[in-house]
């Protein structure tokens, strides 16, 4: 079934073909899931590490008022604490600082079509202004794991997808993966090495303008993992937030794979040339 039957009236998707659709090829807005990608360009161009202190303060673009989740605004903060806490307003000013091709490059050399003109987006894009399909987001976390690498998926052994193409560092992909490890569990009030045999977990969430789409992504062992939660209508619901209605449905899936998979252990990603050092604050 062609993807664009999605977008036809409610009664098409009832009468006519009776719920038959390929999810996975659905477009939907990502929301924040797409903010890791940013990040990982400002780190492969030099513009920010981990620890960088980034701006979350009300800013205007003519005419464009970009707002937090919660309408708030945290003021300074770490590079590696606002992807954490998905912070709108420093994913967009990342955004507006990447060098070309940017954003809109990656995604379009990706392979994420069809694409509008750029200037259609604008900074939008930086918050799931472009609508991509679980497949090709699942691609992009998935170059994540495969130090920059993408790879078209797979439904069958016999597929070959060992073409790849490299359009991020392995290093970029390192540190985007790292900062996203520390992310908590949703509702977990303590810290993960409190726990005996804690799971490394990489994840992002993300909400649809209008709560249409409530995503989350997860990247842990050899898996890449993705949950959407939503009308096939395309009609919204306040309940679709991302961090409470797939992150938790994620998180019980991993679970379940982890007690199939005894030895599911730490990220198999390499690291390359990036390590953590300790270093003197004042000096």
């Amino acid at each position: 079934v062609e993807v664009r039957a999605l977008v036809g009236a409610a009664d098409f998707y009832d009468k006519n073909i009776e719920g038959q659709i390929t999810g996975a090829a659905a477009r939907r807005s990502p929301g924040s899931a797409i903010k890791p990608f940013i990040y990982a360009l400002a780190l492969d161009q030099g513009l920010i590490h981990p620890m960088t202190m980034l701006k979350d303060t009300p800013v205007s673009y003519g005419g464009f008022n970009p707002e937090n989740f919660d309408r708030d605004f945290s003021g300074p903060v770490h590079a590696k604490d606002a992807l954490i806490r998905s912070r709108n307003i420093p994913a967009v000013n990342l955004a507006m600082q990447l060098a070309p091709p940017g954003l809109y490059g990656l995604l379009k050399k990706a392979g994420m079509a069809p694409l509008k003109d750029e200037n259609y987006y604008g900074l939008a894009l930086a918050l799931g202004g472009a609508e991509i399909s679980m497949e090709k987001l699942g691609e992009l976390y998935a170059m994540l794991a495969n130090s920059g690498g993408l790879r078209s998926l797979r439904y069958f052994k016999t597929e070959d997808n060992s073409r790849q193409e490299r359009h991020l560092s392995g290093e970029a992909c390192y540190m985007v993966l790292d900062m996203l490890e520390e992310n908590p569990r949703p509702g977990q009030g303590f810290r993960a090495e409190w726990t005996a045999d804690p799971l490394p977990v990489a994840w992002k969430t993300g909400t649809s303008y209008g709560f249409r789409d409530a995503w989350s992504v997860g990247v842990f062992g050899h898996y890449v993992l993705l949950v959407w939660v939503g009308n096939f209508d395309r009609s919204s619901n306040p309940a679709f937030v991302g961090v409470e209605a797939a992150a938790p449905l994620m998180f019980r899936v991993i679970d379940a794979l982890r007690a199939q998979e005894k030895d599911l252990g730490p990220l198999l990603y390499p690291r390359y040339k990036a390590e953590q050092v300790e270093v003197c604050a004042v000096s």
